[in-house]
């Protein structure tokens, strides 16, 4: 077998000094470039990234209750909030992080927001108020997830029919949906 003998010559160079120069300069320009995007926050996390819970349409329904030692009944509205999906899944959201808060279809506050209870855990605000309360479907479990639902409870003459309940992490809206306007 014949080995090839292999020629070198002193003039071979790979990339002219300019054009390597010129490769260099522009290397360092785009990463300086991707650098500053990342540190100016001009790139963005994706949106299935933030903190987000689909809740379904409300259902309301009315129903007496009793008022006590009075035998004037009390009449009280629900609306049931069921949360559809919570974006990421994976999220770790505590119910006592979360806020509920109305605002009436011109922008006006209704409701505060305010730190929903468990339901069933306190006795019902006197006449004259909304209450929000969990459901949580895993029993002892603190963490919001998908299946879980929110119920606002309305006992005064206050119309929330076509209002807007936000859900609020840390002061920013997580999720939100309206009342609907044929309330019972």
């Amino acid at each position: 077998m014949r080995k090839a003998k292999v020629v070198w010559h002193k003039d071979d160079d790979a990339v002219s000094p300019v054009i390597g120069t010129i490769l260099m300069v522009a290397i360092t320009v785009v990463l300086a470039a991707v650098l500053w995007l990342m540190v100016s926050g001009m790139i963005q996390e994706p949106d299935d990234e933030k903190l987000t819970i689909q809740l379904s349409s409300p259902t309301v329904s009315q129903y007496e209750r009793p008022l006590g030692t009075t035998p004037i009944p009390d009449y009280v509205w629900d609306a049931v909030l069921n949360i559809n999906k919570m974006t990421p899944k994976d999220e770790k959201v505590k119910w006592s992080e979360v806020r509920i808060a109305i605002k009436g279809a011109d922008g006006s506050i209704l409701m505060q927001a305010q730190a929903p209870l468990e339901d069933g855990s306190a006795a019902y605000a006197p006449i004259g108020t909304v209450e929000f309360w969990y459901v949580d479907i895993t029993a002892g479990d603190v963490k919001v997830s998908a299946g879980d639902s929110i119920k606002i409870t309305g006992r005064d003459d206050a119309s929330y029919e076509g209002a807007t309940s936000q859900i609020l992490k840390a002061g920013k809206i997580i999720g939100d949906t309206t009342l609907p306007t044929d309330f019972p």
